[in-house]
């Protein structure tokens, strides 16, 4: 008897039995590719370190600004009115993103018609709820160190500004990387979103030398080289799957046989 021939499973599908289409691979593509997008624009949409647009720079401005107590801690002012409206579209950009994004994996899992008590029915709402509580928190922190800053005297202030330059909205595609690869089982997602958080709390918080739109490309490197790399079909790299058990061919009858 023949060995029944087999098929590779599709790049963005699953073998029969398991859980539906994968998306650790589309999301690592997603974040290498905005990431690449606003390379051009690094200094006002990332604000590495020594770029003078860091996180907490234009939140603290503005406050000190409703406070009309401009001129109260100038050293927490470096980003001045010119950053103010990059801080705020970063934010609301990534946040009407990962709705997009969050709806897109939706329509996916209902296409694939998925049993209600499969889990991965939710992933949509835990990659929403990820990337949303993590720029919420982000955000919060940033305007906290600078409510603290602009409200207390405190020789802590500076280094409270200066832990708030973590607090990036980037840290979002850290976090549903690695919702999705936890969800999907995939390392490969999960380590590229710990080296992506790695590098770019060391391009926030480290004045590297070099232009800005470099440090990002880099940053970009770091998921793009594992969308590369991630096989982006079932939990199991180099798993195939086998036809329909009605498209398997019969036995075959050998020539001598039928001869007799």
């Amino acid at each position: 008897m023949e060995t029944p021939p087999q098929i590779e499973t599709p790049p963005d599908e699953t073998a029969p039995g398991e859980s539906g289409p994968r998306f650790s691979r589309a999301v690592l593509a997603l974040t290498a590719a905005a990431t690449l997008a606003v390379a051009p624009v690094a200094t006002a949409a990332v604000g590495p370190a020594g770029s003078g647009a860091s996180a907490h720079s234009s939140p603290v401005y503005v406050l000190a600004q409703a406070a009309h107590d401009i001129g109260h801690n100038d050293w927490a002012f470096q980003g001045g009115v010119a950053g103010r409206v990059a801080w705020v579209v970063s934010y609301v950009a990534l946040w009407l993103s990962w709705l997009l994004i969050a709806l897109w994996i939706r329509w996916r899992v209902k296409r694939a018609g998925l049993d209600r008590a499969d889990s991965r029915r939710r992933l949509w709402i835990k990659t929403l709820i990820a990337a949303w509580a993590t720029e919420g928190v982000a955000g919060s922190l940033t305007l906290g160190a600078g409510l603290y800053t602009d409200w207390n005297s405190s020789t802590l202030g500076p280094a409270v500004l200066r832990a708030s330059d973590l607090c990036s909205p980037w840290l979002s595609f850290a976090a549903v990387l690695l919702v999705v690869g936890l969800a999907e089982h995939r390392a490969l997602a999960v380590r590229a979103a710990v080296l992506y958080a790695a590098l770019l709390a060391i391009i926030l918080m480290v004045p590297l030398p070099g232009p800005d739109a470099v440090k990002v490309l880099v940053l970009a490197a770091a998921v793009a080289v594992p969308a590369l790399l991630d096989s982006g079909g079932s939990a199991e790299p180099g798993r195939e799957r086998r036809p329909d058990p009605g498209s398997e061919p019969g036995p075959v009858t050998p020539p001598a046989a039928a001869a007799g």
